[in-house]
C-alpha cells in the first residue's frame, strides 16, 4: 500500500528533520476608435483569424481588421492590438504598423500585406531580442459573417477582462479560470475602442471555454530581458440567452459575485471587472514568503483534491513535500489532504543564477470523488510577478516550464 502524502512527510522529517463588480455589457455605438461604424462601411475590412508565432510561440488569434480610405489600418485581436497605414498596390496592401500593444507589445518593424483576392494576411518584425515574430491568417468578408445560417447557433460568448493591478480567477457554470491579470488597453474589451467586435458573430458553437495567455519578452531598467505571461482574457462559452452567475476572487482573497445574460448565438457579451479598496500589488493573497525567485501554486477544489508543488533547481535537485529545502531554496507551504488550504510555495532569498524548472502533479483526490482541478503557478522576484502559469489536472503531471533566474 502506499504511504499518505502526510506519513511520507513525517518519515521524511524523522530523517532530515466588487467592493463592487461592473457588468460592462456595452453596445456603445459612438466608439472612438472605429467611428461607431460597421465593419461592412470600411474600404477593406474583415473577420480576422489566424496564427501568431512569436519566437516559436504558436497563438491562435482572432479579431477584426479595417483599412480607411486614407490608409489607417487596424488589428484589432483579443489578445493585441497593431496600427499603421496601407497602400494599396494592385491585388495587395502593403502595410507599415506605427505602433503594438498586446501580443505584439515590444515587436519592431512590423510589416506585411494583405491579398484583396484571397483575403490573406501576412505580418512579420523583430522581437526585443532579435528573434522573429510573425502573423498570419484570413480576413473573411464581413458580409458572409452575417448570411444564413447564423440563427442555428445555440451558443454564445461571455469575456471577462480588468484594468486593475491584481489577479483575479473568474468561475462559471462550475468551471475557474485562474490568472486573469491587468488588459493592456484600458477597460479591456469593454471600452468603445472595441464597438465593432461586439457587433461580430462567430461560430462559437465548435469553440471550448479559455484563458487566452501570451508571453511577451520585454527589455528591464537592469538591461535584462525577461519574459511574462499574460492572461488577459478570459472567455467562456455558454448557452444561448440564459442568465448565468458568476464568482470572482482576487488575489487579495476578496471574494465578489454577479450575474450576466448571454447573448443570441456567435455573439460575445464583455464583462469588465472592477474592484474596490486597495490595489494588489504583487503577492497579496498569497501564503508563504517572498523571494528571489519565488513559486507560489494556488489551486481550486481545496480540501478535495491535493496538488503538489515541484521546483528543479539549476543544479538539478528537486524541492518538494518530501524533499523541503534543496541549494538555499525551501518549501514553506505545503497542502496536504486534511489541510484546508490550496495553496504551495517555494521560495529562495537570493537564489542562484540558472534555469529552473517547475510543474504540478495531481497527488490525489482526497476521498472526495473529485476528478480535476485548476490551477495557477505565478514565478516572482521579490513581489513582482515575471510568469504566470494556468493549467488543471485530473490526474498525472502538469506541463513542465522553465524559468530563467539572472
Amino acid at each position: 500500500m502506499r504511504p499518505t502524502k502526510t506519513l511520507k512527510k513525517l518519515l521524511a522529517l524523522s530523517v532530515v528533520c466588487l467592493l463592487v463588480i461592473v457588468a460592462c455589457s456595452k453596445d456603445d455605438s459612438s466608439g472612438d476608435g472605429l467611428s461607431g461604424k460597421p465593419l461592412t462601411e470600411y474600404e477593406f475590412a474583415g473577420i480576422f483569424t489566424g496564427t501568431l508565432n512569436n519566437n516559436g510561440q504558436i497563438s491562435e488569434l482572432e479579431g477584426y481588421v479595417t483599412i480607411e480610405d486614407d490608409g489607417e489600418t487596424k488589428l484589432n485581436l483579443l489578445t493585441g492590438s497593431m496600427s499603421g497605414t496601407s497602400v494599396k498596390v494592385g491585388d495587395s496592401y502593403n502595410i507599415t504598423v506605427d505602433e503594438a500593444s498586446g501580443a505584439f507589445q515590444g515587436v519592431e518593424d512590423i510589416t506585411g500585406s494583405i491579398d484583396v483576392n484571397t483575403r490573406t494576411i501576412y505580418l512579420s518584425g523583430t522581437n526585443a531580442d532579435g528573434s522573429p515574430m510573425t502573423v498570419g491568417g484570413e480576413a473573411q468578408n464581413p458580409n458572409i459573417m452575417y448570411d444564413g445560417g447564423w440563427d442555428a447557433l445555440t451558443k454564445s460568448g461571455v469575456t471577462f477582462t480588468h484594468d486593475e493591478s491584481c489577479l483575479a480567477s473568474v468561475t462559471i457554470n462550475g468551471v475557474t479560470f485562474s490568472g486573469l491579470n491587468k488588459y493592456y488597453q484600458t477597460e479591456g474589451r469593454c471600452s468603445d475602442y472595441y464597438f465593432a467586435h461586439h457587433q461580430i458573430r462567430f461560430n462559437l458553437d465548435d469553440k471550448v471555454s479559455q484563458i487566452f495567455c501570451h508571453d511577451i519578452t520585454l527589455l528591464m531598467l537592469n538591461g535584462q530581458y525577461e519574459t511574462f505571461t499574460d492572461c488577459s482574457v478570459i472567455q467562456f462559452i455558454l448557452e444561448e440567452n440564459t442568465e448565468y452567475d458568476y464568482t470572482v476572487v482576487w488575489e487579495d482573497g476578496t471574494t465578489e459575485t454577479g450575474s450576466v445574460t448571454t447573448p443570441d448565438g456567435g455573439f460575445v457579451t464583455p464583462v469588465c471587472l472592477e474592484k474596490d479598496g486597495p490595489a494588489c500589488e504583487g503577492g497579496g493573497g498569497l501564503s508563504g514568503e517572498n523571494g528571489n525567485p519565488r513559486f507560489n501554486l494556488q489551486f481550486t477544489n481545496s480540501g478535495n483534491v491535493d496538488l503538489d508543488l515541484y521546483v528543479q533547481t539549476p543544479n538539478g535537485q528537486i524541492i518538494s513535500y518530501n524533499n523541503t529545502s534543496v541549494q538555499g531554496g525551501t518549501l514553506d507551504v505545503d497542502c496536504a489532504c486534511g489541510d484546508n488550504c490550496s495553496q504551495e510555495n517555494v521560495f529562495w532569498e537570493n537564489g542562484p543564477s540558472g534555469t529552473y524548472t517547475f510543474w504540478v502533479d495531481y497527488f490525489g483526490d482526497c476521498g472526495s470523488g473529485s476528478t480535476s482541478s485548476n490551477f495557477t503557478i505565478r514565478v516572482m522576484n521579490n513581489n513582482n510577478v515575471v510568469m504566470t502559469k494556468t493549467g488543471s489536472l485530473s490526474s498525472g503531471e502538469s506541463t513542465h516550464w522553465t524559468y530563467n533566474h539572472n
